[in-house]
């Protein structure tokens, strides 16, 4: 079983505008780092069409730990705040 983690961001951290153009920026830190790493998976026309949120899927059990560290590492770097939901989700 696979799980996705999903990002929502918290909207008053900054003028929307942004943080739109810095959840897309993160967006596409993490599509590469998901790329590299194979850690899960997002679609890159997701990230170019996000506002306050971001999803990554088919995330293996024992990747989701170390994903999550990484994710919440990374936002620190981008200077953006929100919560991060793991969900199960049916192969």
């Amino acid at each position: 079983m696979s799980r996705t983690l999903t990002i929502n961001f918290d909207p008053d951290q900054a003028e929307i505008y942004t943080l739109i153009h810095s959840v897309r920026n993160f967006g596409e830190s993490v599509w590469r780092n998901l790329k590299t790493t194979g850690l899960g998976e997002m679609n890159l026309g997701d990230v170019d069409a996000a506002t306050t949120q971001l999803t990554v899927y088919r995330i293996k059990a024992r990747n989701v730990r170390r994903l999550q560290s990484w994710i919440e590492d990374e936002m620190k770097l981008h200077h953006l705040t929100g919560t991060l939901s793991i969900e199960s989700q049916p192969e």
